[in-house]
């Protein structure tokens, strides 16, 4: 019964989390939910990729022992429903001040604890830390164009050049300034200082362009 609802639902080797799975199988009770999801993987339903996260099976016997790629895993996991970014390296690949590709996976998501610092996952390729305010549909660019800041110096471009680049971007994403330098308060002490700094050379720019 539960297989043909799962196919409808989801694609095969499409990584599934438990929470995802309460609202197919409605048992409320706990033990009795555990087990008809232990029978479901024993009875072949569903495959078990890790705790809390299962995946159908590829019907064609050639790809029947591949799982879930870890893209759709992190994803999954941690960034859906905007709750997360992918940082890093791959952030500036993303918007091109880059041309180096990156394989690991640097992820800020709002679905750890607050106190969460370079979590180890995967072989170590993946790697999840809270973020500095909590991400959301209406600040995610804003997240991203700050931690863009945060590692500009992977960027392949002069750091003038690279301060024009930020504030083409600033445009073409119509953040608002004020509410840039309000999120950057979150990047606190020290440490940060330059990326503060960088904020400010970017509205900066901005003004001196605009007159």
């Amino acid at each position: 019964m539960y297989a043909d609802v799962l196919h409808n639902l989801f694609q095969e080797r499409e990584p599934i989390l438990k929470d995802e799975l309460k609202k197919v199988i409605r048992i409320n009770n706990e033990n009795s939910f555990n087990q008809a999801l232990s029978n479901m993987v024993l009875f072949g339903v569903l495959k078990r990729f890790e705790n809390g996260i299962y995946y159908i099976q590829s019907s064609n016997k050639k790809f029947e022992d591949l799982k879930p790629s870890i893209n759709d895993i992190i994803y999954k996991k941690y960034q859906k429903n905007n709750n997360g970014i992918r940082s890093g390296a791959y952030l500036l690949y993303k918007y091109k001040f880059t041309s180096q590709v990156s394989e690991y996976y640097e992820i800020l998501s709002n679905n750890v604890s607050s106190n969460t610092r370079s979590k180890k996952e995967y072989k170590g390729k993946v790697i999840v830390s809270s973020p500095k305010f909590e991400i959301n549909k209406d600040n995610i660019q804003y997240m991203e164009f700050l931690e863009i800041i945060k590692h500009i110096d992977l960027s392949d471009y002069h750091f003038n050049e690279s301060i024009e680049k930020l504030s083409d971007l600033f445009l073409d994403l119509k953040l608002d300034k004020d509410l840039l330098v309000k999120y950057s308060i979150h990047y606190k002490g020290n440490r940060f200082i330059n990326l503060r700094n960088i904020v400010k050379g970017v509205i900066d720019y901005e003004i001196t362009r605009k007159h």
